[in-house]
């Protein structure tokens, strides 16, 4: 009898070890763990504050032999920056486009309230938390508490992403407190449709959305499906408008 096994890479299952031994071939450098989301439908743009994200697009031609250069370099280097390059000319190849969050959420900026206007999250979670910090930074957090596992997962903005000092508490006699007044901000995290549904683990994909207000349901303001690349550097897989039941059944998710 055949025993089954699987690609430890891209979870891809094989009915015999030589149809594994073929997969491992046609990837050599592990690339299959990136192709697992070839099938989702191409982007549907619409008119919202989220569409003018500077998006990066690199001449398929032109990324396919930046991805085959990099391939062999990496073959007798290990520098964290060339894979990132690498994994970048991959999907630019297949011609989709590249943003940088860090330039996105700053870009965006703050909303009238001194809140972030756009807002990450991991997919599979029903609800975001942002963390202020001192110098203008902050975190989207991904899990709560000390504990967490996740937290490799957070996306940590960097110093003076926002011109802003953050308000603080007050103490009884009316002076500033060291600690910062409502550090912590929470919006529910829009559902993906089935149309652009990846394969595989949500847990692989972020959303981009713009927060009308947190603490509330998002609005339908075309979020965006991500997958990481690096800390800053994302892949845009992905965007629709969140109907009316994608909301009310956002709002009944704990």
């Amino acid at each position: 009898m055949t025993k089954k096994c699987k690609c430890e890479h891209c979870g891809m299952k094989f009915n015999s070890l030589k149809e594994k031994t073929a997969h491992k071939e046609k990837y050599p450098d592990e690339s299959c763990r990136l192709n697992s989301v070839q099938t989702i439908p191409p982007i549907v743009l619409r008119k919202s504050p989220i569409q003018k994200v500077t998006k990066i697009t690199i001449p398929k031609e032109q990324a396919k032999i930046e991805w085959r250069k990099y391939n062999e370099i990496l073959k007798k280097r290990n520098d964290k920056h060339l894979k990132i390059l690498k994994d970048s000319m991959y999907w630019a190849k297949q011609g989709k486009q590249l943003i940088n969050v860090y330039e996105a959420v700053q870009k965006a900026g703050l909303n009238k309230n001194n809140e972030p206007r756009f807002a990450i999250a991991r997919a599979d979670i029903n609800e975001i938390r942002f963390e202020k910090q001192d110098t203008g930074s902050g975190s989207f957090l991904m899990e709560e508490g000390w504990d967490r596992k996740g937290w490799n997962t957070d996306v940590n903005l960097p110093q003076r992403t926002f011109k802003v000092a953050w308000e603080r508490n007050l103490k009884p006699d009316g002076t500033p407190d060291w600690e910062i007044k409502d550090k912590y901000l929470r919006a529910k995290v829009p559902i993906i449709p089935g149309l652009l549904m990846p394969e595989g683990d949500l847990k692989n994909y972020y959303i981009l959305w713009e927060v009308k207000t947190w603490e509330k349901l998002p609005e339908a303001k075309d979020p965006f499906l991500l997958k990481r690349i690096s800390e800053n550097m994302f892949v845009i897989l992905g965007a629709w408008d969140i109907t009316e039941l994608e909301r009310a059944i956002i709002g009944g998710l704990k």
